[in-house]
């Protein structure tokens, strides 16, 4: 088959969907078909066409096509409309005039209702289409505060989500966890009268961490100035609107006497109330970091005692932060702060890596922390989610399973 993916990021940009893609696309090629990508240009300048070449058993080839789109940026929403804009009609040229045909375009959701133009250029060009979302709109925008839930515009774009991921000539719809599966299958994506295929889910897998050496971890928490009596508890990655923080900072307020250091990595829309609250709080055991390295990042996983893992209630089953692949494959327990029915919650059940925490508990939360201290229980629950991570995050089966799906 000519399979054609489209979506905003690929490599060497390293958004997390890109790198997702990256590696379906390759296992694609490896079984023989003919893979094309368009994506955009970002930073790269002057790269319009590129053929990427990958080390697979056949040395296939993927074709990358980059568009031009503009680069305004996020300062308003009207700057992003005009990014997506212009990507979507390069996109929409280069699907029109591609040779050979595709026969079926692969949509992600970077940007959101991609959707449509894979259901409409697919009908032009006699190919069909299949869908790999990673976050559902408008639900999205709902608990992003851009729409009200019901409303006229709100209606409008759930009608036009339905639309495009349905009809007859619709392959497949695939994401990431039982929760988001269960939210489309409500919007009734599965069963609009012209819809015949089934929406199915796979979790997106660790990047292969491989167990780090002890002594690399202690040299690095030295570096970092972490005594070896402390509990390290650590939140590491983006710090969207997403997420919570506020019961993780009452706790760290109240720390400074218990052996604990909260550790935070990364940045995002909502670092600022770390940092304010460190500015606030210089007493309390509460450090502010970048993103680590991905070269180190097994060493930087593998070096805190417990992980935390946060997501609103509002934000369950629009999107599915990717931490937890990294973390149990890192034989770390996580404390995960959110809903009780959503994937993550289900998943730290599951395997018995950690504990589920109640949006606002914050007595629960130290609970939590306090069963912590305990070594023999961190070491258990690292143990079980070192296994978990392997029998169900494995890149190499999940990958597998994602082009199987996409494609047959």
């Amino acid at each position: 088959m000519h399979l054609v993916f489209i979506n905003q990021y690929y490599p060497p940009d390293g958004a997390p969907t890109g790198i997702a893609l990256a590696a379906v696309a390759e296992e694609l090629a490896a079984q023989g078909h003919e893979v094309t990508v368009i994506c955009a240009e970002g930073g790269y300048a002057g790269m319009r066409h590129e053929t990427a070449r990958h080390k697979t058993q056949k040395e296939e080839v993927i074709h990358v096509i980059r568009i031009r789109a503009t680069r305004f940026g996020r300062a308003t929403f009207l700057c992003k409309l005009l990014d997506y804009f212009s990507y979507y009609l390069g996109v929409a040229w280069q699907l029109a005039v591609m040779l050979p045909k595709p026969n079926r375009i692969v949509a992600l959701t970077t940007p959101p209702y991609l959707s449509l133009l894979a259901r409409v250029i697919s009908k032009l060009r006699g190919a069909d289409h299949a869908h790999w979302v990673m976050d559902i709109y408008p639900d999205v925008m709902v608990a992003h505060g851009i729409l009200s839930q019901n409303s006229l515009a709100h209606r409008a774009l759930a009608w036009l989500a339905r639309w495009g991921m349905g009809g007859k000539r619709c392959a497949a719809v695939l994401t990431l966890g039982p929760d988001m599966a269960e939210r489309l299958k409500r919007r009734g994506t599965q069963n609009s009268s012209s819809a015949n295929h089934l929406i199915s889910w796979v979790p997106l897998w660790s990047s292969g961490n491989k167990t780090a050496d002890d002594l690399a971890v202690i040299k690095r928490r030295h570096e970092m100035g972490w005594r070896d009596d402390e509990l390290i508890v650590m939140y590491s990655g983006n710090m969207g609107l997403g997420h919570r923080f506020g019961e993780i900072l009452e706790v760290g307020g109240q720390s400074s006497e218990n052996g604990e250091r909260f550790v935070f990595f990364g940045g995002g829309k909502r670092r600022g109330e770390i940092a304010e609250f460190i500015e606030n709080h210089p007493n309390a055991p509460v450090e502010l970091h970048d993103y680590a390295s991905a070269e180190n990042l097994a060493v930087h996983l593998q070096s805190a005692d417990v992980h935390l893992v946060s997501l609103d209630t509002k934000w369950s089953g629009t999107m599915l932060p990717s931490k937890l692949q990294g973390i149990f494959a890192a034989g770390r327990p996580l404390i995960f702060i959110g809903d009780a029915k959503s994937s993550i919650a289900k998943w730290v059940n599951q395997s018995a890596g950690g504990w589920i925490v109640a949006p606002g508990d914050v007595r629960g939360l130290r609970d939590a922390i306090v069963q912590a201290h305990d070594p023999r229980v961190r070491n258990a629950c690292g143990i079980a989610a070192k296994a978990f991570a392997e029998a169900n995050f494995n890149q190499q089966t999940n990958v597998r399973q994602v082009a199987d799906i996409l494609v047959y």
